[in-house]
């Protein structure tokens, strides 16, 4: 597999810092106050946003250079990535939700359930960290051996 190690560790280090910052949110604040401050509000959903991105395009590069695999978007990617085993299935299910969301608000399909948004990530914010690790161990660490 010839995937470029330092595209995808700079991906890993986007998702690192950009979970941090929501980590740091979520523990410095009550789900309350952040729901009534729109900045923190926003804060949050452009973090969300980037991790998106960054994942998709991790898990895009390393299905086209490991299996010659096109995607079609970012649910496609995840979606195919789950069945290339690149992520398992709690990983995808847990990452579905986020990608859906990366796509309402972006595109502006509908408003978004601020509750709902932010019970979703404290619920799964550390599979970002688990997504992380299990790129480092699959596709970095054993390619620099």
């Amino acid at each position: 597999m010839k995937i470029d190690i330092k595209r995808v560790s700079q991906y890993l280090y986007e998702i690192k810092e950009n979970t941090d910052d929501i980590k740091s949110i979520l523990e410095n604040h009550s789900l309350e106050e952040i729901l009534k401050d729109k900045i923190l509000l926003k804060a949050l959903k452009f973090n969300l946003v980037e991790i998106a991105e960054s994942i998709s395009l991790i898990l895009q590069h390393l299905l086209a250079k490991g299996y010659g695999q096109p995607v079609k978007g970012y649910i496609d990617t995840i979606k195919k990535a789950h069945e290339r085993q690149i992520i398992d299935e709690k990983l995808y299910f847990s990452f579905k939700p986020f990608f859906d969301f990366r796509n309402i608000l972006i595109h502006r399909y509908w408003e978004v359930d601020d509750t709902l948004l932010l019970k979703n990530v404290k619920e799964n914010l550390e599979s970002f960290y688990q997504f992380i690790e299990i790129i480092r161990k699959k596709f970095i660490e054993d390619t620099k051996q």
